[in-house]
C-alpha cells in the first residue's frame, strides 16, 4: 500500500510539472509559425527582463511546395498537381536553347534574383521587380565561352497573368532539379 502512494504521488507530480503551461509564451500558429505579434511581444518581455535569449522575429513568407526533376524537353507546373509536361504546355519549359539548355517561361514572366536566401525574399519585395519573357540560360560545365545564369541555389522569381508569385530555386541542371516555393499566409496578414 506504501508504494501504491509513493507511484500515485510520483504520478501526480509528474503530470503535474510536464503540463504546466506559461500562458504568456507564442504558441505555434496552425501553419507551425507563431504570429509576429506574439514574437514581438515575447521579445519586449525579455528585454525588460534583462534576459539575453532572443526570439526569432520573422518566420519565413515561403515554403516548397514541391520538388521536381525535369527531363530534357520538357516542362512543368507551379501548381498542384506539379505536372511534368510536353516542353510548350507547362508554366515553365526546360530545354534547347541554342548552344545550351535553359528555363523557357510559358505562361509565367520571370525575374532571376540570383542566389539569394529565400527567407530574404518577402512577396510584397516582388511587386517592384521588373519581370520579362526572356529564357534564363544554363551554359555547360566548364564553358568559357557563355554565362551560366542559373547555376545551382539561383533562385527565380515567376510572376503569374493572375499577378500571382512562386519561386523556383535551381539545385541541379543535369537533370534539372528545382525546389517550388509557395507563399504562406503569416497570422496577422
Amino acid at each position: 500500500m506504501k508504494n501504491l502512494l509513493k507511484s500515485i504521488s510520483v504520478l501526480a507530480l509528474s503530470v503535474i510539472l510536464l503540463n504546466c503551461n506559461n500562458a504568456d509564451e507564442p504558441v505555434p500558429a496552425e501553419n507551425g509559425y507563431a504570429s509576429e505579434q506574439a514574437y514581438a511581444s515575447a521579445n519586449a518581455r525579455e528585454a525588460s527582463s534583462g534576459a539575453t535569449i532572443q526570439l526569432p522575429t520573422k518566420a519565413s513568407a515561403w515554403r516548397v511546395a514541391q520538388t521536381l526533376t525535369v527531363p530534357q524537353e520538357k516542362g512543368f507546373n507551379l501548381l498542384s498537381p506539379f505536372a511534368i509536361t510536353a516542353a510548350g504546355e507547362g508554366d515553365i519549359s526546360w530545354g534547347a536553347y541554342g548552344c545550351y539548355s535553359a528555363l523557357k517561361p510559358v505562361k509565367v514572366a520571370f525575374s532571376n534574383l540570383g542566389i539569394v536566401d529565400i527567407s530574404t525574399v518577402t512577396p510584397a519585395s516582388l511587386g517592384a521587380l521588373q519581370f520579362n519573357q526572356y529564357p534564363i540560360a544554363n551554359a555547360p560545365e566548364g564553358s568559357a565561352f557563355w554565362t551560366n545564369y542559373m547555376p545551382a541555389k539561383t533562385v527565380i522569381a515567376c510572376k503569374t497573368p493572375a499577378g500571382k508569385h512562386y519561386l523556383v530555386e535551381v539545385l541541379g541542371d543535369n537533370p534539372l532539379k528545382v525546389n517550388i516555393y509557395h507563399a504562406v499566409r503569416l497570422l496577422g496578414q
